[in-house]
């Protein structure tokens, strides 16, 4: 059986939500299934459920981890309901804002900051365009430092293949991205396997921390907070009926205590 459609049928026949919401419950629902690979929905382990938080406070904003918690938390509570579980395996997950920690990131100002204090040097030109990397693609550090000088020459600097979670990725580059990175390997002859070789994660992020204190920046900023930004970015373009989030909260908030399986 089809939990997930079954869920939504149900709630179609009690005819009390709106079909927005119920679109609603369908996104979150699905991108759970995808993300556990359609396990079966009623042997979810408490190892799963972890990583599944973790991933979403990772990548959306407050608002959406708590919709995506509570679409899975009435989502088992029905069928609780319908005697298919005994328990939820998501009750004692909380959707209280106080212990929703999303990731922090980085303002468009800070970032204009830190890129501005970056010398005109090899060194300097070569973290540039890394932070840039990182802000266009929301893409990990050690990804970033992974592309191959071939692949993207070949491909006129304007995308690569990145590996993630087993399945190979492709990444665009925006126009001006691709000639400034095309300008960096020119002007100082790069030739290595990889552009960015002499690097690695810890000694880039100390000259991060170096450009944040340089820019006289008022808080602790680090490099992730720079994906953080860029997967934020995202989600808000991608947002349904470019409605507000809260908005879009609250209502399916209400709704769920209306048909009786929001939380208590």
């Amino acid at each position: 059986m089809d939990l997930v459609k079954y869920f939504l049928e149900e709630l179609r026949k009690e005819n009390i939500i709106s079909e927005n919401t119920i679109n609603f419950y369908k996104s979150d629902l699905d991108y759970f299934q995808k993300f556990i690979k359609n396990n079966n929905l009623l042997e979810i382990s408490k190892d799963e459920l972890e990583e599944y938080l973790q991933h979403i406070k990772e990548k959306y904003s407050e608002n959406s981890v708590i919709r995506k918690i509570t679409s899975l938390k009435s989502f088992y509570k029905f069928l609780v309901k319908k005697e298919m579980l005994k328990t939820s395996p998501i009750d004692n997950i909380s959707t209280s804002r106080k212990d929703i920690k999303v990731k922090k990131i980085i303002e468009e100002r800070e970032l204009k900051a830190i890129i501005d204090v970056c010398e005109d040097t090899k060194i300097g030109n070569r973290d540039k365009v890394i932070i840039k990397l990182l802000s266009e693609t929301g893409l990990k550090i050690v990804d970033i430092l992974g592309i191959e000088l071939n692949q993207i020459r070949e491909n006129n600097y304007r995308f690569f293949l990145v590996k993630q979670r087993n399945i190979y990725v492709l990444i665009n580059l925006s126009e001006e991205l691709s000639k400034e990175l095309k300008e960096y390997v020119e002007r100082y002859n790069i030739d290595s396997k990889f552009i960015f070789e002499e690097l690695d994660n810890q000694k880039f992020k100390t000259n991060f921390l170096k450009y944040v204190k340089k820019a006289n920046l008022d808080r602790n900023i680090v490099p992730s907070m720079i994906k953080n930004r860029c997967n934020y970015e995202r989600e808000k373009i991608n947002n349904y009926h470019n409605l507000d989030e809260i908005e879009i909260f609250d209502e399916i908030k209400r709704e769920y205590f209306a048909i009786g399986i929001g939380d208590e």
